[in-house]
């Protein structure tokens, strides 16, 4: 067992213990943003060579990297939209059945 796993400790919601360019938007955030852009650059490319229009590509890339910014900045309780969702399915997934025998006890 690795000695860090044992001696995790609390730290407090405003306590900040990465660096952040905003409140909730830190490196790892800005690698999966850089990630987003550089798979919708090729798309983007695509459709302007088909269309010739540059409104439509620079569009597909502003909302993929808004949506990613969106989805990855932690809020105050270092949640983000894509983990809260994971929470979700993964809760959906679990069973919902809780078996009991009723048992009177006043008789």
């Amino acid at each position: 067992m690795n000695n860090e796993d044992e001696y995790k400790l609390y730290i407090p919601s405003n306590v900040k213990t990465r660096m952040e360019f905003f409140k909730g938007y830190g490196v790892t955030e800005l690698i999966s943003t850089i990630i987003v852009f550089a798979c919708l650059l090729p798309i983007s490319l695509i459709i302007y060579n088909l269309k010739g229009n540059l409104l439509l590509p620079v569009v597909i890339e502003f909302i993929g990297v808004a949506g990613t910014i969106i989805a990855t900045a932690k809020d105050e309780n270092n949640l983000c939209v894509t983990r809260q969702i994971k929470f979700l399915i993964d809760f959906a997934n679990t069973q919902k059945q809780y078996r009991y025998k009723y048992f009177n006890k006043w008789r």
